[in-house]
């Protein structure tokens, strides 16, 4: 008993050696490693904010060491001309409780023996911008975390924002049940991992005529695993849900959005880009009743990942003097290109046409109670050859192909009056029944003597496919010539339709 005893004081006694001695070595590494970090997330924030005529400053305002730990003070400024001269350079200041590894505290609370260089514990710091925020939260900090940063300058940790009751202004309220993000990141950002929600946030007030206005968000969640690809994009997964939005204004009926989603995929394959992006959503309801739901999916593949990088740093060249004569109050420097900055962008469009880039919006579809109307449209690029030819010259020859096709169940037009017909409160459903029927035929027959649509069974429907200077127009095959005089021969029809 007594031996186990020993034994047990002696690792006690070892870990308490090795914490003290690795505190002691965090402490003279801590200044260098926050440096270091302020100068990246400095970079990243210019980079991220570019085109935006926003710009931001991150600044280590005091550093007070400790053996085993250190309270920094940050302040980060934003700036922009947009924002007025009341709000010009808006500081926002932090205050970071940095906890010396390899063993700090908080994380030996939770059995967590893994070392680390250090864990951040950051929560925002009141002035007078932030105090109504801190008001809200009762007195707490309305912005918090914990971030641990490894010895291999990976970090893993939380951010939280805080439960929030308050009224900005007279009439006007806001509820929210907070945030919670957790992420991991490699070393310099290169893989991000994120996920995290909320349950609900909730805004009222009065409108403009003083009707009362309440929206409501409910079930956010998001989640992405992304990293850095060849070039300054990153490229994984990543999604955003949200299980309903409710609008509600007065005494008229709600609108109800259910089931929202963005998600998208990128990846980098043998040089080239590809991916896609896609919006959905579940229902949209109005007093109770489901009008539509909607789907938009967009893809891009066979993009020249170099070609892309370049085309990113000549854009990020032109933006930069641009956005620091702004932050000056300066008038902007001319953005147009000087002669070798033109021959540069054709030798990188180039390079990008000649990976015979592909573009798709593969699908914008409407679905209602008795039928859908969707749209797709694809292209197909490729080099030209040459940039100096006349542009109608290069036109054709870049675009190497194109496919477009339009369909519309006839019932989606009686839906349509249908949703009218709710909206305007009216009930005898006889009557709405009849009035969906007429303009269904009415439409559709519109759409018909436009002879731009054709009908098949009960679908209105255009398809387009162009390829080798000759089109394919429902059915029909032309030439580009026939083709623009047919549309705009129809043209005032199809605008009468």
């Amino acid at each position: 008993m007594n031996k186990t005893a020993g034994i047990a004081a002696g690792v006690v006694v070892a870990i308490g050696l090795i914490s003290t001695a690795g505190a002691w070595y965090t402490g003279t590494q801590l200044p260098d490693v926050l440096k270091g970090s302020i100068e990246e997330a400095n970079q990243k924030g210019a980079d991220a904010l570019l085109g935006t005529g926003v710009s931001s400053k991150l600044e280590l305002v005091s550093l007070d060491s400790h053996l085993f730990s250190s309270t920094a003070h940050y302040r980060l400024t934003l700036d922009s001309p947009e924002f007025g001269d009341e709000y010009r350079n808006v500081e926002i200041l932090l205050v970071d409780n940095i906890e010396h590894g390899p063993l700090p505290f908080s994380r030996l609370k939770r059995l967590n023996l893994w070392p680390v260089l250090a864990t951040s514990n950051f929560a925002l710091e009141a002035n007078p911008l932030t105090q109504k925020w801190f008001d809200a939260a009762k007195g707490e900090a309305p912005l918090t975390g914990q971030v641990s940063l490894g010895y291999d300058h990976s970090t893993s940790g939380t951010v939280e924002l805080t439960p929030l009751a308050f009224s900005p202004q007279e009439g006007q309220n806001i509820t929210f049940s907070g945030l919670k993000l957790d992420i991991d990141a490699s070393a310099h950002a290169e893989k991000v991992e994120a996920s995290g929600g909320m349950d609900s946030l909730v805004l009222a007030g009065t409108d403009t005529n003083g009707e009362p206005i309440r929206f409501e968000l409910k079930d956010l969640s998001l989640t992405s695993d992304q990293k850095l690809g060849s070039g300054d994009f990153y490229l994984g997964d990543s999604s955003v849900k949200l299980a309903s939005a409710e609008f509600k204004v007065g005494d008229k009926p709600a609108v109800l959005i259910k089931n929202i989603a963005q998600g998208g995929s990128f990846e980098e394959t043998a040089g080239k880009l590809g991916g896609h992006v896609s919006y959905d959503i579940g229902q949209v309801s109005f007093a109770g009743k489901d009008i539509a739901g909607l789907q938009m999916l967009f893809r891009i593949k066979d993009f020249d990942a170099a070609a892309v990088q370049q085309l990113i740093e000549l854009y990020r060249a032109k933006m930069v003097p641009v956005q620091q004569a702004l932050a000056a109050g300066q008038e902007a420097p001319d953005m147009a290109f000087t002669d070798a900055e033109g021959e540069k962008l054709k030798v990188d469009v180039g390079n990008l046409l000649a990976a015979k880039p592909h573009i798709a919006l593969e699908k914008f579809s409407v679905k209602t109670a008795h039928g859908e109307a969707a749209l797709s449209l694809s292209v197909n690029l490729d080099k030209p050859q040459s940039f100096d030819l006349p542009p109608p010259e290069v036109a054709k020859q870049v675009l190497a192909q194109l496919d477009a096709k339009l369909s519309i169940d006839k019932a989606v037009i009686g839906d349509g009056v249908r949703v009218q017909a709710a909206i305007a409160g009216e009930t005898d459903e006889k009557a709405i029944e009849e009035q969906a029927n007429m303009f269904t035929e009415m439409g559709s027959g519109m759409a018909l003597s436009t002879e731009m649509i054709v009908l098949k069974g009960d679908k209105l429907e255009s398809t387009l496919h162009y390829a080798n200077d000759e089109v394919t127009f429902n059915d029909q095959k032309m030439s580009v010539d026939e083709f623009v005089m047919l549309v705009m021969s129809k043209a005032g029809g199809l605008g009468g339709g």
